[in-house]
């Protein structure tokens, strides 16, 4: 199925803009660590933990549900719309960190999810960007493999940065300067996306210039690409209840940190080992297999959860993670029309993010009623679904104003002159 002749990561890397687009990828996701996490420190200081967990379920709901409306407004007004969107804001944040103060938490909960509804498409529109910027499919995997670990990396970062800023002054100062960084970032993203080829676009988008055209989820590829990462979600987080209750019940609740971080691990070794590989099987056969995969891991942490082995399962589940997101990210790029490719990228991230809120409230309420084993299996019935889901995508695009054309990049710029 595969050989090791993918290019090296230091190949893709070579390509012109490739480090200052990783580089900014890294910026871009630096608030999205920090703000979520000073948002529940600042709130939780004033307001007690009860609050806080309100105002980041509002959060994460206001970034989330509306993210694709976001990026195909971005997308068809041009960059400076990001932009635009960042300084709204940040703004926002900053308005949240002064309103903390107040005795009355509705205020900071109201200006938190308006700062979350216009919370600008960085990281979908950079996803797009990989696809204009690399020159073929297997650097565009192996780029995409590299900024998904980097991804995982910075959000391991992020909370690290937060707790040591908040060591040395208030956690609402933390917010708003969190919040300050949406702007470099988005300054940075319209440089980019001002000086990359343009993205080409097929005729039927092109009759469909200026009329409404229909949600990428109401296409049979929006949904086979989507689903299974929502489903990827459901898991990531019903991990979140199933791990600190799977560890009290052979140890100490304090060891579930271990299995947390190998969670991250395995989703860093499974991207990493993906990327660096050229693989013959088509796109399709390799989402297929990932969710299959998901599935075993969730059917070896139902055999293991009782006993200190849960920490290789959870291991085994994260394994399949990035190659999950890397297969869509390049099932975008096939089948989705260029023009929308931040779109397509937004309900990724929108659908895993609600994908995990579900995961979370689902095994909490399973396990109120019985152990970490059952839900586990709960879990692996869901990634079976998806497997399914990624098995029934059509052979080729199943609708002709989403088919991305064949395209021709330059080729990467000579690093000497």
């Amino acid at each position: 199925m595969s050989s090791p002749t993918a290019p090296a990561y230091r190949d893709s890397l070579a390509v012109s803009k490739a480090k200052q687009v990783l580089a900014l990828g890294v910026l871009s996701r630096l608030p999205s660590g920090l703000i979520p996490f000073s948002v529940l420190i600042s709130f939780t200081q004033q307001y007690g933990i009860g609050i806080a967990g309100l105002a980041a379920a509002a959060l994460m709901l206001a970034i989330a549900i509306p993210g694709p409306a976001r990026a195909r407004w971005c997308s068809s007004r041009g960059p400076v719309m990001v932009l635009l969107m960042a300084l709204s804001s940040m703004l926002m944040f900053a308005a949240t960190a002064a309103a903390i103060s107040l005795s009355r938490w509705q205020i900071p909960l109201a200006l938190t999810a308006a700062a979350g509804a216009s919370f600008p498409p960085l990281t979908p529109s950079l996803r797009a960007a990989w696809a204009r910027l690399m020159p073929d499919k297997q650097h565009l995997q192996s780029i995409h493999a590299l900024d998904s670990t980097v991804e995982e990396l910075t959000f391991i970062v992020a909370p690290l940065l937060g707790t040591a800023a908040m060591a040395l002054t208030d956690a609402r100062w933390v917010l708003a300067s969190s919040a300050f960084l949406l702007l470099p970032a988005a300054l940075g993203l319209t440089g980019v996306l001002r000086d990359l080829p343009d993205a080409e676009v097929t005729a039927a988008s092109q009759t469909e210039r200026g009329t409404r055209r229909r949600s990428i989820m109401r296409t049979r590829d929006g949904q086979g690409i989507t689903i299974p990462v929502i489903v990827l979600g459901l898991c990531g987080g019903g991990l979140t209840v199933i791990i600190p209750i799977a560890s009290a019940g052979y140890g100490n609740v304090i060891s579930s940190g271990y299995s947390f971080a190998a969670f991250s691990l395995g989703g860093l070794v499974g991207g990493l080992a993906y990327g660096r590989r050229t693989w013959h099987a088509s796109l399709r056969a390799r989402y297929t297999a990932a969710t299959g995969a998901l599935v075993a891991g969730a059917l070896l942490l139902s055999a293991l959860s009782q006993s200190p082995l849960t920490i290789v399962a959870v291991f085994c589940i994260g394994l399949p993670m990035t190659p999950i997101f890397v297969i869509a990210y390049l099932l975008v790029d096939e089948r989705i029309d260029p023009s929308r490719h931040a779109e397509a990228n937004a309900w990724l991230g929108s659908g895993y993010n609600l994908g995990s809120a579900a995961g979370s409230a689902l095994a909490g309420q399973l396990l109120a009623l019985t152990g970490p084993r059952l839900v586990a299996v709960v879990l692996a019935g869901a990634a079976l679904i998806a497997t399914g889901i990624a098995r029934r995508l059509p052979g080729k695009s199943s609708s002709v104003d989403n088919a991305a054309p064949e395209r021709r990049l330059p080729e990467p710029q000579s690093q000497t002159q």
